[in-house]
């Protein structure tokens, strides 16, 4: 155990010291006994009855003293300060097998009080009858890195309005907190029934529920970035039946039906999450993340001369999406392992799901405004749905053709294919100012979709410009992806001698994947300014699918087609694989491994079309006391073809060792360094030129610029673990974990930029000692810090928005075992 946890607050605070002593007092007085990871001597137990018991406790608290930034101390480590229970268990083993209920029982918990991680775990059995497991955990799960989708920093601060203007000030566009958090809770409940295990025939039985639910930030990209509120929540429940046959000596054939279904009833709303800025009638809006009045963003003119925002700038009264998810997925499966011939051993397994997705009530609705476009409410709602199917296989055959020579095949098959379609409806109102409500239009024709005009709009010719969209659009979009993989791996494994063995393998994978769209659109442009859009007059006359009514609005229908044929690309993979082992002595082996892969195609531009991959590893048992363990892990991919020119590479290399000279003195230390890089031609568009030789333009993207974007990253990362026992009844730990990493990204789209987490330090040391004062009874006592510092690259990095945190965390607690 190289790392303790420990946790968080602003200092020392040992208020609940009488709280943790009385729960503790009263806890031993009903004789509840206990639980621990590490046992500092063998529990013998009791015996009662036809049973025997063993049982412990540990139960502390935690002492925290945190500075810095508590958001990113609580995304890494979100250890926090209070009593906790950190280990119990109850384990009952029968004597001769021959109990009432069960023959072993078994439960353990660990976290509870307040630790992100609560985890309890029972498993009760009984000879030839049953086996049962339950499992139950409860994550907090936080995240709020600030660097996370934030805004750009300006290349100079700024401040938020005119001079005199009462809004909060603000000197940098980089948040103290990510426009994308998420504080989620995630429940998770695994329980499994085996019936008769001992038997030819089983039976299995299981059930498993996870929920996620919780506060999430997110953002919506139009003209300014509003923030979001989510309440997420999502459930997926598993149902799981199986049999078990073994008819035959030595083989087993499986069969399991699955049934899973998902629920996602996550709502995102966008009410003025940052109500700082008034209109001149007093509204109050959300300017959004994009804010730099000194750059005219939101818009040319942030601030009016009286202080108040410009009303027509893009900004945000609300946001509403709804939706409610439900997929169903049943599974079957069929599974076989046999050794039934004594030179061949078999494993084979196929599978088959076709489940279905729909939304139901699916509707977005803005209330705001939208400067390029003019847009100032906009309603989207129609069904979604989709379907799932896939089907799976694979066979595994190892042929022992001597007590030397191996000859090893497996088969992967799979096969999936997802269509899916969106019937939308669209409604849209348009404005010029944010202080002044939509007008709506009262059309002659028949329309497709009826709009329910917003609250506070008047009759009248909306107010559209050139970069106007449909006032109303009914869009069926349908799309479809599949993939077709097959995959066969051959190898030979020869054993020369005890001192050296080799292996040499070829592997063949080929994929057809398929994708296809097909849509239908039918929209109408009011006037004024109807000709606009896929209705903008081509040499003064309207385009193939444009009516002009005789209200002054146009109608536009997509021309009718038949649905084209997917779109495959077919990638065909040979890999060669070799590995040779070595043992020159006893006590000391060494492997080498390599995998060379070739590729006629690549279905994304980071998929390498050739790729080397080498592994070292060496074991060297010194002697009793002593010993040694080294790596190194080489992979190096490209995909160099013409505009795409990409190259990566990750290459590992680390060692350990384990010194025990005697029973009191034990150290383990070692140390890791890994190196990634990788390149990439991309496309840009930028109002400053990018130095260097990639200022070409991108081939058919007028606008814009090719640049090759690099990434690279070094780590160092290094620990040590340390225990000491000078008598019997006090051991002590002194330990680390040292990591440090440097590297850098693309800056030329980003100078200001700051590199964050990518050139930053963490250093986790930790120590403490375990004393055993009277029988059953051992006080511990243990501290740990964790302090993350990200490297100034540049003064906007540490100055406006510092992630650094430091924490020094105490644990006391009290173990009691029999």
């Amino acid at each position: 155990m190289r790392n303790m946890n420990f946790t968080r607050n602003s200092e020392f605070r040992p208020r609940f010291s009488s709280l943790f002593l009385l729960a503790l007092a009263a806890l031993l007085t009903l004789g509840i006994p206990a639980a621990s990871a590490q046992q500092e001597e063998e529990q013998k137990g009791i015996d009662q009855g036809n049973y025997n018991i063993k049982q412990s406790i540990e139960f502390g608290g935690r002492f925290t003293s945190v500075g810095g930034d508590f958001q990113a101390y609580n995304t890494f480590v979100n250890l926090q300060q209070g009593p906790r229970l950190l280990g119990f268990t109850t384990e009952m083993r029968s004597l001769d097998h021959h109990a009432g209920l069960f023959d072993r029982l078994y439960f353990t918990n660990f976290g509870y009080g307040g630790d992100p991680n609560d985890v309890s775990r029972l498993r009760i059995s009984k000879n030839r009858w049953y086996n049962f497991d339950a499992l139950f955990r409860k994550d907090q799960n936080f995240w709020d890195y600030s660097l996370q989708a934030n805004p750009l920093n300006p290349t100079t601060p700024f401040a938020n309005g005119p001079a005199g203007y009462a809004a909060p000030a603000c000197t940098s566009c980089v948040l103290a907190e990510s426009p994308h958090l998420f504080n989620t809770r995630r429940k998770l409940g695994d329980y499994n029934l085996l019936l008769l295990p001992q038997s030819r025939l089983r039976f299995r039985l299981g059930y498993s529920r996870n929920t996620v639910e919780g506060p999430v930030l997110s953002s919506i990209h139009q003209g300014t970035e509003q923030a979001l509120f989510e309440d997420y929540k999502t459930t997926v429940n598993t149902y799981r039946i199986g049999v078990d046959f073994k008819l035959l000596p030595r083989t087993n054939i499986s069969y399991d039906q699955l049934w899973n279904y998902y629920k996602g009833d996550t709502t995102t709303t966008g009410q003025n999450h940052n109500p700082l800025f008034q209109l001149s009638n007093g509204t109050t809006v959300d300017l959004g993340y994009s804010f730099n009045a000194g750059a005219n963003q939101p818009c040319g003119g942030t601030f009016l001369a009286t202080g108040f925002v410009n009303p027509t700038c893009s900004a945000y009264f609300s946001f509403l999406r709804t939706g409610r998810t439900r997929t169903n997925t049943p599974t079957e499966q069929i599974s076989m392992q046999s050794n039934y011939w004594k030179d061949w051993d078999l494993s084979a397994r196929a599978s088959y799901s076709a489940g279905d997705m729909n939304v139901f009530g699916y509707d977005q609705t803005l209330f705001g405004r939208e400067s390029r476009t003019n847009l100032r409410n906009d309603q989207i709602a129609g069904p979604i749905q989709g379907r799932r199917v896939a089907a799976s296989a694979d066979f595994g055959a190892t042929w022992h053709i001597t007590s030397k020579l191996n000859f090893i095949d497996s088969f992967h098959f799979n096969n999936w294919h997802d269509p899916a379609q969106f019937l939308s409806s669209e409604c849209s109102f348009f404005s010029a100012s944010l202080l002044i409500n939509a007008n709506a239009f009262a059309p002659t024709a028949t329309l497709p979709v009826n709009c329910a005009s917003p609250s506070g709009t008047v009759a009248g010719t909306p107010v559209h410009s050139t970069s106007s969209g449909p006032d109303i659009t009914l869009l069926l979009n349908s799309n479809f992806l599949k993939q077709d993989e097959k995959t066969n791996l051959s190898e030979l494994e020869y054993q020369f001698n005890s001192k050296m063995g080799a292996r040499l393998g070829y592997r063949f994978r080929h994929r057809a994947i398929g994708d296809n769209s097909f849509g239908t659109t039918d929209e109408i442009f009011f006037p004024g300014n109807a000709a606009r859009g896929a209705c903008a007059l081509v040499g003064g006359v309207l385009p193939a699918g444009c009516t002009q009514n005789a209200d002054g609005s146009i109608t536009f229908l997509s021309p009718v087609s038949t649905p084209a044929s997917p779109d495959v690309i077919f990638i065909n993979e040979h890999a060669a694989l070799f590995g040779l082992w070595f043992r020159p002595t006893a006590n000391w082996r060494i492997s080498f491994d390599t995998e060379w892969m070739s590729a006629d195609n690549a279905y994304t531009r980071i998929s390498p079309r050739q790729s080397q991959e080498y592994r070292i590893r060496t074991k060297y048992k010194v002697t009793d006391w002593l010993n040694l363990n080294g790596s190194v892990d080489i992979w190096e991919g490209r995909n160099n073809v013409f505009e795409t020119n990409n190259l990566q590479h990750n290459r590992a290399y680390g060692f350990s060792t384990i010194f025990q000279p005697n029973e009191k003195v034990e150290l383990e230390l070692g140390y890791d360094y890994n190196d990634v890089y990788s390149q990439i031609l991309i496309c840009i568009t930028s109002s400053a030129v990018p130095a260097g030789p990639s200022t070409v333009g991108c081939a058919g993207l007028p606008g814009l610029l090719q640049e090759l974007s690099i990434y690279t990253n070094e780590s160092n990362f290094g620990y040590f673990d340390a225990s000491w026992t000078p008598i019997r009844r006090l051991s002590a730990r002194l330990g680390a974990n040292l990591t440090g990493t440097s590297g850098s990204a693309l800056i030329s789209i980003t100078p200001n930029a700051p590199s964050g987490s990518l050139d930053s330090k963490y250093l986790q040391p930790f120590g403490g000692f375990d004393y055993r004062f009277a029988k059953n009874w051992t006080g511990k006592a243990y501290w740990g810090y964790y302090g993350y510092h990200e490297d100034a690259s540049s003064v906007i990095q540490d100055s406006l928005a510092p992630r650094n945190f430091r924490a020094n965390l105490v644990t006391l607690s009290l173990r009691y075992a029999f």
